[in-house]
């Protein structure tokens, strides 16, 4: 259960010992500024409401029964801004005009009702910054031909919780009722819209009618929380319900966080929203049926771990004929960041599912899913495909992100009616990869920047033009959700804390020989040999996860599957085990800072002496182009260690997610003449995710990549034995942020760089865009007798560094290089370039007797060969007055994957993107 606690209580002569029991986290009493409403507000808070709290003289003696009369005194107060406020309780029908200012607190005691039936109209004016509480029986309703005028601002949202959350009790779901407004727009589940009186599902209050363009007021900046209460064994309260409510209806800059329920729903109508947050909602966050046809616009949807069902479950009409109007909402701008597992009803975390006869059209939506959710897309029955074939309802310029990306539509022979896969891609714009995610916002590189609609407002005047896919742009100073939501953007919580699992999870074996042999491990869960199904890794304080031998994840494009692993797993390799993802299937290893996920050997994990060579590695094989297929739709690239496949003509492929992944202690001798790499990426195509990796103590190389488009940020290459970062066979992937460290008679290159070794050389030419990186290399040769060495380029690779800085040591052997007459040419031609780069090495440069290397070097803008010993590094970071600092290249300006800098190397020279989840070998 997620707790939170908002106000510390204050009550009567226990003032004192309760309020120690809550947390403190304010709700702004006030504002200086009162917006507009449309309804002949002045715009100045004071002026608009003259009574309230933020515009008296201080004093503590107002009378609030003859204030407010009709409410009572509810016999407690609680601290709100540092003041502490008197409860006013209110129940039962209002029929007069009536406003709740915020210099008392208010709690609803069971239903309280403003207007009767479309007669005694009332309007309900609730003042920004009012604290409303709910009881365990409380809820509120706007009846038909009455409004409530709800008018926060960000400063000063308007906040409904329970009676628990008003006196900084514990909180949770379905503590009290929430919000309905009722309206006299359209419901499909009436025959005649003339005579139209549908009951809703709690207290039978009646809505629908014929018309579309009613008004029940203003919901702006305005919190729902911890609402749902049970009706009944199968129904609880929704956290806002629409019931029939019209466009003229004003609802943007609303949150509903924690119900029991549903987030918000909406029973036919035309009500438009915009800037809507549901956090932590239990069962689905938007819900719609009986004919909604409003328009929305940056929606964000975020749920709990086992404690959600779908993010949006979409309804029409199950009447026969089928209802009218029909659903047909348009909606833009939707990120969903689901969780996973089930919840206390064994309902599965999903993302979207269309059914019972919906239309509707989105735009820009994004679908993020965890490693245990769901599917992401489903459409259900006969009715709502023929919505879909007939464009009815679309889904475009959207992304989707899931280890289950969709779920197929069959008939009641179990005959498929709908391939949902093959709808969504087969719409505009339409992306299945990786989204990019930082938290909720998309990072530099997502390809939901600049993926959006190209002319939303084409498509109605009520959407604002967006250039991106979900609910927002990347930049954080744009963030709408914050100062007035809650649950976003406060630190992390401490109630995700890793527990200890009971049993191994499917798709693995419990090992009880290994688990006795690992200090504080219960579970060794050996992988099954070949998965063909989803498979997590769960985390957990007791477990390891271990590699026999060859374990691989998927057929070669068939059999697909996805290997999901969760922050803070623990992997390790028997010393021929190693991991290969194949083609068309995909790992979702989403690591986090704070819980790194690792694979490493059985000695390390036995807590024995480690050395590079005890296991094998990662494989990562797509369907990228590569230059060793003369046939791209034809390709079948045997990998170097079991002959699996690699290489097509996809070059924006994903094979899922490294992220915050350590690997260690890695490189098995395959033969004589080769060991496995740290990680391989063969044919890796640019929809994959690679960031803040750290491959440690190798025997090959750390990173290799044969062909593909695969981008990377955030690396770390200590250790290994030859090559730290090696390309070949055609990579065009950009990379930022590379650190490689050698050791003293342990290593080779840092970088070596191929294409092509055919005649006719291979196409496309390997050419990588890399920026800010840093080499530091060791002395002396490895046990193959090769010297450390800093850049080799050779056979006829193109590349772009930029920001690249390479220091050497007294026995370093060159720093740059050159080799063979193809890469001289590309060198020469301008098709290999260096710019903006030092070298700081007793042997900077090799040249050849065909070219001069050093010259090629020192004419590009912002080189330099800097005298031997100048540049001075603390673990790869340069100095406040190095002359790397302030003398580099930004290149955010030219592509959106890379940050902007104005340094050399990895490090600008304060902060340390490796601290916190990379590897620390024991001192």
């Amino acid at each position: 259960m997620k707790l939170k606690q908002l106000f510390p209580l204050s009550i009567l002569s226990s003032a004192l010992l309760l309020t120690a029991c809550g947390g403190d986290i304010n709700i702004q009493a006030g504002a200086d500024q009162a917006p507009d409403n449309g309804n002949g507000g002045s715009g100045d808070l004071c002026t608009d409401y003259p009574n309230a709290s933020d515009c008296q003289d201080g004093s503590t003696d107002t009378d609030f029964d003859a204030k407010y009369p009709f409410s009572t005194d509810a016999g407690y107060t609680v601290a709100q801004d540092g003041e502490s406020k008197p409860v006013r309780r209110i129940e039962g029908l209002f029929t007069s005009d009536t406003t709740l200012e915020n210099d008392v607190v208010w709690e609803l005691a069971g239903a309280v009702q403003i207007g009767e039936d479309n007669a005694n109209s009332a309007v309900l004016t609730i003042v920004p910054g009012t604290l409303l509480l709910g009881d365990s029986e409380g809820y509120l309703v706007i009846s038909r031909g009455s409004k409530i005028m709800a008018d926060g601002t960000a400063d000063a949202p308007i906040v409904f919780t329970s009676v628990e959350g008003g006196l900084g009790q514990q909180t949770a779901r379905g503590q009290w009722g929430g919000l309905v407004l009722l309206g006299n727009a359209k419901v499909n589940t009436c025959s005649d819209h003339t005579n139209c009186d549908i009951p809703f599902e709690v207290g039978d209050h009646p809505y629908g009618g014929n018309d579309d363009d009613d008004n029940s007021g203003v919901l702006r900046y305005v919190r729902v929380e911890n609402g749902g209460f049970k009706v009944n064994a199968e129904q609880e309260m929704n956290g806002i319900s629409f019931g029939a409510v019209g466009r003229g209806t004003t609802v943007e800059y609303i949150q509903v966080d924690l119900n029991d329920d549903d987030g918000i729903e909406f029973w036919g109508g035309t009500v438009n929203i915009k800037h809507v947050v549901l956090t932590g909602n239990n069962d689905d966050s938007l819900d719609w049926t009986h004919g909604w046809r409003g328009y929305g616009q940056y929606i964000y949807i975020q749920t709990d771990d086992n404690n959600a069902n779908r993010g949006i479950e979409a309804d029409s009409s199950k009447s026969d004929p089928l209802g009218s109007p029909v659903s047909m909402p348009y909606l833009a701008n939707i990120t969903m960041v689901l969780g996973g597992g089930t919840n206390g009803d064994g309902d599965d975390a999903e993302g979207i599912l269309f059914r019972v006869d919906t239309g509707g059209h989105l735009y820009n939506t994004l679908v993020k899913g965890a490693a245990d959710t769901g599917e992401c897309l489903e459409i259900n029955d006969s009715t709502t495909v023929a919505r879909a074939n007939a464009e009815e309802l679309t889904l475009s310029y959207s992304l989707i992100d899931c280890v289950e990306p969709y779920k197929d539509t069959k008939d009641g022979d179990g005959n498929v009616i709908l391939d949902a896969g093959q709808w969504f891609l087969g719409q505009d714009g339409n992306i299945e990869g990786s989204a990019f995610l930082d938290g909720h916002q998309p990072m530099a590189n997502s390809p939901a920047l600049g993926g959006g609609h190209p002319n939303l407002a084409g498509v109605n005047t009520f959407f604002d033009d967006t250039n991106y896919i979900g609910a927002f742009d990347g930049n954080p100073d744009n963030d709408w959700t914050r100062g007035w939501t809650i649950g976003i953007h406060e630190e992390e919580e401490d109630d995700s804390a890793l527990t200890a699992l009971e049993a191994c999870p499917a798709g693995t074996t419990q090992d009880a020989t290994d688990a006795a042999a690992i200090a504080d491990t219960d579970l060794v869960c050996a992988l099954d040999s070949l998965i063909t199904s989803n498979t997590v890794l769960k985390a957990g304080t007791n477990v390891w996860y271990k590699l026999n031998s060859a374990v691989v994840v998927g057929g070669d494009n068939t059999d697909s599957a996805t290997l999901a692993i969760e922050p803070g797993v623990k992997v390790f390799g028997e010393d021929d085990g190693y991991l290969v993802i194949s083609r068309g299937s995909k790992i979702s290893a989403a690591g986090s800072a704070e819980r790194p996920i690792v694979f490493t050997s059985k000695d390390h994990a036995l807590g024995d002496a480690t050395m590079a060579g005890q296991w094998g590695g990662l494989v990562v094989l797509g369907n990228a182009t590569v230059n060793t297929c003369p046939d791209a739709n034809a390709c079948d690239i045997p990998f170097e260690v079991g002959d699996h496949p690699y290489g097509g003509n996809k070059d924006a492929d994903s094979s899922g997610e490294l992220s915050y992944v350590q690997v260690l202690f890695g490189g098995f001798k395959v033969n004589a003449e080769q060991e496995m790499n740290g990680i391989s990426f063969g044919a890796v195509g640019s929809g994959t995710k690679v960031d803040h990796i750290h491959v440690h103590m190798n025997d090959d190389d750390g990173v290799e990549f044969w062909g593909g488009t695969v981008n990377i940020s955030n690396v770390y290459l200590s250790g290994n034995n030859d090559d730290s970062l090696d390309w070949t066979h055609g990579w065009r992937g950009k990379g930022q942020f590379i650190y490689i460290t050698q050791v003293d008679n342990g290593a080779n290159r840092g970088i070596e760089a191929d294409s092509s070794k055919s005649d006719p050389l291979g196409l496309p030419y390997s050419n990588p865009w890399l920026s800010n990186i840093t080499i530091e290399v060791a002395n002396g040769t490895n046990g193959d007798g090769d010297d450390a060495e800093g850049i080799l380029f050779r056979v006829a690779t193109r590349a772009s560094l930029h920001n690249t800085l390479v220091k050497g040591q007294d026995d370093s052997g060159e720093c740059l290089e050159i080799n063979d007459s193809t890469t001289e040419a590309n060198a020469a031609d301008g098709t290999l370039v260096m710019t903006h780069s030092l070298i700081d090495c007793v042997e900077p440069v090799k040249n050849s007797d065909t070219f001069d290397t050093q010259a090629w070097f020192l004419a590009q803008q912002g080189n330099a060969i800097v005298e031997y010993g100048a540049l001075a590094l603390a673990n790869g970071q340069p100095a406040a007055d190095s002359v790397a600092i302030g003398s580099g290249l930004d290149l955010s300006g030219e592509d959106a994957f890379f940050q902007s800098t104005d340094y050399i190397g990895a490090f600008d020279g304060s902060n340390d993107w490796t601290a916190g989840w990379s590897f620390t070998p024991a001192q």
